[in-house]
């Protein structure tokens, strides 16, 4: 196995800091010698040197004060010499006596002993010419001058010879003072030489671990931080197994381990949000929590989804029971999402996403516009959307009744971003509904004519009973058969004119108690000419043209007793009311009521150039019945309250527009 980077960065830092440490030591070594050796030039050589100099110079001064006391003395040169042998050569010859002690050098010290026994025993001389010639009588006795000269010839000599030891000694300590020096120098160049030798060791061993720490560290640990910072906002790369056997490579396969776990975990974490429930997975180790987060969490999921399903079971059960339907419509992509009863409401295919319009198309033309125009209110109102509309199936074209509710989905801006809601079928209630509203119609129209029939009842059968009493009173006040006899041909009359009201009354009775009649596909030409061979002799007589533009080939669904009834009411009402005046025309046409509609009504219009009835007068109590409007005698006011009854009987409904002394249009609306 390679070394590891902490090892390799010990071993380079231990290597720095042996080499700053055996630096340092040199280097205090060197100081310290250095310090030593300074000291010692500095308060042992040099004052040493300068010593031995003033000794040398005192003695000297002595040979030549001491030659000078043999001749002749005086007080001044007796001043001199007293001062440096009592004081001054003691005193520096002390001073020298400890520095020499301190000498490192034995020979110096050799000749300093020496050259102090030299001067002792040359001061020992000097003292014994002084005492010798200590007063002026002393010269005048010539042995004793001969004396002294004896001892000065002998320190003179000892003078001479310690002078040349001071001078060896001097050249000796100058000598050493100089070796010192060189030797000083000599550390100092090593100690730079050690120095730059360190520096360089530190560079180049500093260069080394920075380009190894760069290359085998740095590098691949940013490497490393990427691919964490990655990891930390959610993007997961695999990445490749690493050779290296250190610490980055063994952190960098850990990683690899860590993103492969991840991976794992997350095509997991797909596969639970897939709904695959069943997947397996494998822990990475008894400690992996992520892993047991995620099974706990499938393992939950799973059940709650079984619970879900068997809801969404009940409740699709439930919609499927209530005929109710959802619907989520997205404003952003125009896409429109529905559940399977909303689909089997509309006959539309099953979990496919359609388009908002395949779905409007549906709507029954007669809603389309409005139920339109309501949704986009609702949507421009963010406000609720709730109608009962028709429709037809989009498989089978069947229609049927639905309710809408729509609800809106806003965003933090207050705008529309989805429409959702339910649809439900509500055909058999409205169906229902409507056959409750027919009754209620039917009811309150047959009530509306019973009261009238009451009223009419009640009316004409009061006229014609106080008419037959009048005639019974008239009959029983009469005096002679003759005008017994005329009451008789009254009451004859009167009974005639009752008949004639039973009759009417008992048609009306018939045709309100006909709560539904046959319908059956009808040629319409047909029966119009059925009406005109009918009234033939009066079309003779009065020379009526009769414009037919009815296609030969119209059917329509009908009752064929009413359609004859229909027919024939209204052009005999036209040929009855003809003007005097002008030829009688009557048009009969057949018509679409919208051309432009699929689903719209077909018109039946009869239309003349009679006398026409005053509409402002009369409009209201039209179809009224027993109602007339104009003075001829024939009319009975049953034929148009008839009519209107069996066009509405059929689904249809009846209008007219009339201009007096112009002529009356009358327009059957067929369904």
């Amino acid at each position: 196995m390679k070394a590891g980077i902490a090892q390799k960065l010990l071993t380079t830092y231990a290597t720095i800091i042996i080499s700053t440490i055996i630096s340092g030591i040199f280097c205090l070594y060197v100081l310290n010698i250095n310090k030593r050796t300074n000291e010692e030039m500095r308060y042992v050589t040099l004052p040493s040197i300068e010593e031995l100099k003033e000794l040398k110079g005192q003695l000297l001064e002595v040979k030549k004060l001491a030659n000078t006391w043999i001749y002749m003395t005086n007080n001044k040169d007796e001043e001199r010499l007293t001062n440096i042998l009592m004081k001054d050569f003691p005193m520096v010859s002390n001073r020298l006596d400890k520095h020499a002690r301190k000498w490192s050098e034995k020979a110096e010290f050799e000749y300093y002993e020496q050259i102090a026994a030299n001067n002792k025993a040359i001061i020992n001389n000097v003292e014994k010419i002084t005492s010798i010639l200590s007063t002026d009588e002393s010269y005048l006795n010539d042995s004793k001058v001969d004396g002294a000269v004896d001892i000065y010839s002998v320190t003179s000599k000892k003078i001479v010879a310690n002078d040349r030891l001071y001078d060896e000694l001097i050249s000796t300590k100058n000598s050493n003072l100089e070796r010192q020096q060189s030797y000083i120098t000599s550390l100092l160049n090593y100690l730079y030489l050690i120095l730059f030798a360190t520096l360089i060791v530190v560079i180049v061993v500093s260069l080394v671990s920075l380009r190894f720490s760069k290359k085998s560290i740095v590098e691949p640990l940013l490497k490393l931080n990427k691919i964490i910072l990655d990891i930390a906002i959610g993007e997961v790369i695999p990445i490749e197994e690493n050779e290296r056997k250190d610490e980055i490579g063994q952190m960098h396969n850990a990683i690899r381990k860590m993103i492969d776990g991840a991976i794992q975990k997350i095509n997991f974490a797909e596969q639970i949000g897939k709904g695959n429930y069943d997947n397996r997975f494998t822990l990475l180790s008894e400690s992996d929590q992520l892993g047991m987060a995620l099974v706990t969490m499938r393992d939950d999921l799973k059940k709650s989804h079984e619970i879900l399903l068997e809801q969404d079971k009940r409740l699709l059960d439930a919609q499927r029971l209530a005929r109710v339907g959802n619907y989520l419509y997205d404003l952003q992509t125009l896409t429109f999402q529905s559940s399977s009863t909303f689909d089997e409401i509309l006959g539309l295919p099953a979990g496919d996403v359609k388009p908002m319009a395949m779905w409007l198309n549906l709507i029954h033309p007669d809603y389309r516009k409005t139920i339109g125009e309501k949704a986009d209110k609702a949507t421009a109102e963010k406000s609720r959307f709730s109608e009962q509309y028709l429709i037809r199936k989009y498989n089978t074209g069947e229609e049927c009744w639905v309710a809408a509710i729509g609800e809106h989905n806003l965003d933090e801006n207050g705008e529309v971003l989805s429409i959702f809601g339910t649809l439900q079928d509500i055909t058999e209630s409205k169906s229902l509904e409507v056959d409750l509203n027919n009754s209620y119609v039917i009811a309150t129209e047959q009530n509306k004519r019973l009261s009238n029939f009451s009223y009419i009842v009640s009316h004409n059968l009061r006229m014609h009973a106080v008419n037959i009493h009048g005639l019974l009173n008239l009959y029983n006040d009469s005096d002679t058969e003759e005008e017994k006899d005329e009451v008789i041909a009254l009451l004859a009359r009167a009974s005639q004119h009752l008949d004639e009201t039973m009759h009417h009354l008992n048609d009306v009775v018939a045709m309100q108690n006909a709560l539904s009649v046959e319908i059956e596909p009808q040629v319409l030409n047909s029966h119009i000419v059925h009406a005109l061979n009918t009234l033939q002799s009066q079309i003779e007589n009065r020379k009526v043209i009769i414009e037919n533009r009815v296609p030969v080939d119209t059917i329509v669904n009908y009752n064929p007793a009413y359609l004859d009834s229909i027919i024939l009411n209204l052009i005999s009402n036209a040929i009855k009311y003809s003007h005097p005046d002008r030829q009688p025309i009557i048009f009969i046409d057949f018509y679409k009521e919208h051309p432009e509609r699929a689903n719209t009504k077909f018109v039946l219009e009869i239309k003349d150039n009679g006398i026409g009835i005053d509409m402002h007068k009369n409009g209201h109590k039209l179809f009224g019945m027993y109602k007339t409007f104009h003075n001829n005698k024939d009319a009975k006011g049953i034929g148009l309250f008839m009519t209107k009854y069996q066009i509405e009987a059929m689904g249809g409904h009846i209008e007219v527009t009339s201009v007096l002394n112009e002529g009356t249009t009358f327009k059957i609306f067929i369904k």
